[in-house]
């Protein structure tokens, strides 16, 4: 049901028949005054955000309710004032509904020239897929800010000891009470969208979380195409600024790969600032987790840093192509001929052909196992040691921890089936063994592994599952089964359990790299 689009400004005209009319139609539409009075409640704090602008402000406000979800949209003409003619202080310097207020009096012309400064706070330009994606005009130019990016953004400044931003979200009602929030700059117009999804969710309140990862629940949990592709436009340039930390140097790399669309894949070698430029050094593949959609996250190059550092050896990170573009068994094949490339030209990455090990987290963990598994195969020799962090490897999704956490944070029984949707899983051509390696016709003759699991965790019986039967099949096998944990719980840097945790895996990647 949509309402009737009303005209509002800030001397208060229209504000008033806006709130009634979002109520009256979230009546009309069969929901309970508990949910309409939710929805009201958006409404006032759009309407309070007109209500504080200065200067002259007029726009048009409408809602589009059905039994699972509610569209507010707030839409207005560019003035020929400018609220960033003093700078970006405005949209620095407030909380969130006072961001959105100044994004409303911005132009696409004053975001222009500063690119750059506004990623800092979620604001970025727009492709056209994305904006036909949201049902724009692909040929339209835009600027976007949304929750999810700002949120992202908040929780990177937060782990680097600046967290202003990310207590801004933490106070905001519209930021609590919405499921997304979407303000778009384009040439002519800007225009803001809050979405509330009406289904009731389950908290996870009940859940013995470890203390140091509660800021974990407010990290955003992208349940959309729509919204995996604002992460993947954020994410995705850090590999070309390659992060890396004291002690260790970067350099990047393409690796050839048929399976590629570009027919190689961008790489990263990090390498401990203590070997010499050509010495044949231990080596570590690492394939970052990000269920297959998501490129490789701030705490994916720490970790790579991290092993680099502290094993004295070479850490090779590829960048696999992402779904929903290029889905499963892309990535599986990329994965067999990245490493079978540094197997057969050691000297063009000087590293030691007998000391390899590989690592994964989370589908980076589904592509660690299906490795093994091709590896041995197709009688390619097997790596040293691999090493499984909270990893997916049951592609049924029938297991306990699947029903029974669907509300955690990070990542859920709800979102990863959202996941294997957007990858077309059943769709999926290739061999099952590699798809969902819990279900492998046969385990036995695989290198040692380390499989590390979070409690609270959608996937926590899948790493369970498998580490019994790899010892089963004869198997070495260690078992981490951390306490207190939820998925990711990487990104929570300055984490106890994550010093601990990260020892056991370095311990591991030693051992197995230091066999005779």
């Amino acid at each position: 049901m949509k309402t009737e689009t009303i005209h509002v400004n800030n001397k208060g005209e229209g504000i008033a028949e806006a709130l009634t009319e979002v109520e009256f139609a979230a009546n009309r539409s069969g929901m309970g005054d508990r949910a309409a009075r939710k929805l009201r409640l958006i409404a006032e704090e759009m309407m309070e955000m007109v209500d504080n602008i200065t200067g002259s402000f007029e726009a048009d406000f409408s809602a589009e309710i059905d039994d699972k979800r509610c569209e507010m949209k707030l839409w207005k003409k560019h003035s020929d004032e400018s609220v960033l003619e003093d700078g970006l202080s405005a949209l620095h310097s407030e909380g969130v509904t006072g961001k959105l207020r100044s994004l409303l009096q911005s132009r696409f012309s004053d975001l222009k020239e500063r690119e750059e400064e506004l990623e800092a706070i979620g604001i970025r330009r727009v492709d056209a897929g994305l904006l036909e994606e949201s049902g724009h005009s692909e040929s339209e130019n835009a600027y976007l800010w949304t929750m999810e990016s700002y949120g992202l953004s908040a929780f990177d400044a937060m782990t680097t000891n600046d967290d202003d931003n990310w207590a801004e979200l933490g106070h905001s009602i519209i930021a609590s009470l919405s499921d997304d929030i979407r303000i778009y700059i384009f040439e002519d117009k800007v225009e803001l969208t809050v979405i509330k999804e009406l289904e009731e969710k389950s908290s996870d309140k009940g859940y013995a979380i470890r203390p140091e990862f509660d800021v974990l629940r407010q990290v955003p949990v992208p349940k959309s195409r729509f919204q995996v592709r604002i992460v993947q436009r954020m994410y995705k340039p850090l590999e070309w600024k390659a992060p890396v930390s004291k002690g260790v140097k970067v350099e990047k790399s393409r690796i050839p790969s048929d399976s590629s669309a570009e027919g190689s894949l961008h790489t990263l070698i990090y390498s401990s600032a203590k070997l010499t430029a050509d010495e044949a050094a231990p080596c570590v593949l690492l394939l970052h987790g990000g269920a297959f959609l998501f490129p490789a996250m701030p705490y994916h190059y720490r970790l790579a840093n991290t092993i680099a550092r502290e094993i004295k050896c070479r850490v090779i990170m590829p960048m696999y192509d992402l779904a929903p573009d290029f889905v499963p068994p892309c990535q599986q094949e990329e994965a067999f001929e990245v490493y079978c490339h540094i197997l057969n030209h050691p000297t063009w990455y000087h590293v030691d052909p007998e000391r390899i090990a590989v690592i994964g987290d989370s589908a980076g963990g589904t592509l660690t196992a299906a490795l093994m598994l091709m590896l041995r195969d197709r009688k390619v020799q097997l790596p040293l040691g691999q090493a499984l962090l909270y990893p997916s490897l049951d592609a049924r999704l029938t297991s306990d921890s699947m029903k029974k956490y669907r509300d955690v944070p990070v990542c859920n029984g709800d979102s990863i089936r959202i996941y294997y949707k957007l990858c077309r899983s059943d769709e999926y051509k290739g061999n099952n063994d590699y798809r969902s390696p819990v279900e492998a016709t046969s385990l036995k003759g695989l290198p040692d592994a380390y499989v590390e699991t979070a409690e609270f965790d959608a996937l926590h019986d899948d790493g369970i599952a498998y580490a019994k039967r790899l010892k089963w099949e004869g198997n070495k096998v260690i078992l981490n089964e951390t306490q207190g944990t939820v998925h990711a719980f990487d990104m929570a840097k300055n984490s106890s359990v994550l010093q601990h945790t990260m020892a056991q895996r370095i311990a591991f990647l030693k051992e197995v790299l230091e066999k005779d």
